[in-house]
C-alpha cells in the first residue's frame, strides 16, 4: 500500500512507452488511440497526489 502512487506513475509512463513502441516497430497506430494515452495521463496525475497522500500519512503515524 506504501508504493501504490509509484507504481500508479510507472505504470502510466509504461503504458505511454509501450504506446509509443509498438507504434513505432509494429505500425500498431496505438499512440493515435485517446483513450491509450488517456488512461496513461490519468494514471500518472492521480499517482502523484495519491503518493503524496499516503506518504503524508505514514510520516504523522
Amino acid at each position: 500500500m506504501k508504493y501504490t502512487g509509484i507504481i500508479m506513475i510507472v505504470l502510466g509512463a509504461l503504458i505511454i512507452a509501450l504506446s509509443y513502441t509498438t507504434d513505432r516497430f509494429l505500425n500498431s497506430g496505438a499512440v493515435d488511440q485517446n483513450w491509450v494515452q488517456g488512461i496513461a495521463l490519468l494514471l500518472i496525475i492521480a499517482g502523484l497526489p495519491t503518493h503524496i497522500h499516503v506518504v503524508g500519512k505514514s510520516s504523522k503515524a
